[in-house]
């Protein structure tokens, strides 16, 4: 049998053996206990070390009395029901903040035992198992900058402010100390969202592909008290947003074969809509942000859509379309 294997047996044999209540142990007879259910030899050292392995991995405490018999100081600890460590809390909270994708969804009670099991430091059956992997969300194509999510993640939910070289396209590369306060994927491209610390000052989008190196900054974490996403991405389509810019009122009509589905997904949350008696032609009100993501959210639904305002979003779609009419001739 494997070292690493035999020794995880050991540990937990020895744990069935000290959370027997009604008996303690001296370091002599925890030997031979163990050596009579593993059928092997086992030495002083090997039992001490793995006292020693059990309290750093699972933060068992075993103490000795007066009497020198060996037990738990909590009587209700087991290794099967460890409390995790820091760092797998860190991760276990990331995993959830992603899990809340379907909180609104029915599906989601359904996971909510494993989750709470996961949490405890409970066995979680072969049936969860199954339940956790029925559910292949879509992956990136690319993974461009996402080595930079973990560390980002790690400042986000420890408050420490971060440094980072940016390099757009075309131009040199800057460093920024930024305050950083969530992380958006849109279309399989992840977004960073921070308070720019030193220069302007703002809460801006920071695109994790142009990031070039990441490293916590010993500048005090700015807390923005009246950041709120929500807010901040009312009026986005997709990860624009800036504050010089105003709102506008958009007005889009939809003829088949896309009027469920943009009744059924609406382009935003503000959407409002109208269907024509006949029902084949819906109207839609928007109020957004003048981006490059509506215009080609918008191409996207090609004939099926038309323009109704603002006329210099008409005109944009306009002028679009008949270069691609010229590209055929």
């Amino acid at each position: 049998m494997p070292v690493v294997k035999n020794a995880r047996l050991r540990e937990r044999t020895l744990d069935q053996i000290l959370r027997n209540h009604n008996r303690k142990y001296s370091i002599e007879e925890l030997i031979i206990q163990l050596e009579n259910s593993l059928g092997e030899r086992i030495s002083r050292s090997t039992l001490y070390s793995d006292f020693a392995h059990m309290k750093e991995e699972y933060g068992a405490e075993i103490v000795r009395n007066k009497d020198g018999k060996y037990f738990y100081q909590d009587e209700d600890f087991s290794i099967d029901k460890a409390p995790l460590d820091p760092e797998d809390k860190k991760l276990l909270e990331m995993a959830t903040n992603i899990f809340r994708i379907f909180s609104s969804s029915p599906i989601y009670s359904k996971f909510e035992s494993t989750i709470d099991k996961i949490v405890t430091g409970s066995k979680i059956s072969k049936r969860d198992r199954k339940k956790i992997n029925c559910i292949q969300p879509e992956k990136a194509n690319s993974a461009i900058g996402g080595v930079y999510i973990e560390p980002i993640l790690n400042a986000i939910l420890d408050t420490n402010s971060i440094e980072i070289e940016y390099q757009k396209q075309g131009q040199t590369t800057e460093k920024k100390v930024l305050s950083p306060y969530l992380l958006k994927q849109v279309d399989q491209h992840w977004y960073l969202i921070a308070y720019d610390n030193q220069n302007s000052k703002l809460i801006k989008n920071y695109s994790l592909d142009k990031i070039l190196s990441v490293k916590l900054s010993d500048e005090p974490y700015k807390n923005d008290s009246t950041f709120d996403a929500e807010e901040f991405f009312k009026y986005s389509y997709g990860i624009y947003h800036n504050y010089k810019d105003t709102p506008q009122k958009i007005k889009l009509e939809f003829k088949e074969p896309y009027i469920n589905t943009i009744i059924n997904y609406p382009l935003s949350p503000n959407q409002k809509y109208s269907l024509s008696k006949d029902g084949k032609k819906l109207t839609v009100n928007l109020e957004l942000y003048y981006s490059w993501e509506i215009v080609t959210e918008i191409l996207k639904y090609g004939a099926s859509v038309k323009v109704l305002a603002p006329k210099s979003l008409a005109k944009k779609i306009k002028g679009i379309a008949e270069e691609m009419v010229k590209q055929y001739k």
